[in-house]
């Protein structure tokens, strides 16, 4: 066939890191239907159009798989476009809406299905509970390096991962109301808010 090219009818090869994606969106997908346990490689494999053997090459386990679905969930959340928004006048009005922002977003159902899956068996899994574990204390460090807004210097560090275990604590209130299927209340919302405006003031003025 001159000037053309031979069709050989197989679809483009996917890079690395979209058979990744891909694997991990059909497995998102599933374990939110049909819960971790009840979730099996070779359902995975059909969703996401890769066979098997190479999702166990890029993943040891469904384990792997829920620690980089946490992963990307967290780097979704922890987006900190709010807290470089020029058109808010101070820093203290940047933290504070970053702050409505992560306590009042909600949470899509698929998310929630994982999450509550991920919890029950991180009761059973060490496996999972470590990654609960280091995604928290993630939050914790992230929430705490955005508290710098308001409470800049090393000698403010205390204050700062307090203000921010406050907020994770408050924020895991809000996921069990979640989980209850209970709706996000804005009263309660606006008290959180007036908490940690609270703290600030109170470590800004310790001595």
């Amino acid at each position: 066939m001159t000037g053309s090219t031979a069709k050989t009818g197989t679809a483009p090869r996917r890079t690395a890191e979209e058979r990744k994606e891909a694997i991990i969106s059909a497995a998102r997908t599933l374990f939110a239907k049909n819960g971790f346990h009840g979730t099996g490689m070779a359902e995975i494999a059909k969703v996401s159009g890769v066979l098997v053997g190479q999702i166990y090459r890029d993943f040891s386990g469904k384990e792997d798989i829920i620690a980089a679905i946490v992963c990307r969930d967290f780097d979704q959340i922890m987006n900190d476009q709010e807290l470089a928004d020029p058109t808010l006048s101070s820093d203290r009005d940047r933290f504070k809406s970053w702050v409505h922002n992560f306590v009042s977003s909600p949470i899509d159902p698929d998310a929630l299905a994982i999450l509550a899956d991920i919890l029950s068996e991180a009761g059973r899994n060490p496996r999972i509970l470590q990654i609960v574990q280091t995604t928290n204390d993630r939050f914790l460090h992230n929430i705490a390096e955005a508290a710098r807004l308001v409470l800049p210097g090393e000698g403010k560090q205390e204050a700062r991962f307090a203000v921010a275990d406050g907020i994770l604590t408050a924020s895991g209130a809000l996921l069990h109301r979640d989980l209850l299927r209970l709706p996000r209340d804005p009263a309660i919302i606006a008290r959180i808010i007036c908490w940690v405006e609270a703290e600030i003031t109170r470590w800004e003025l310790a001595e």
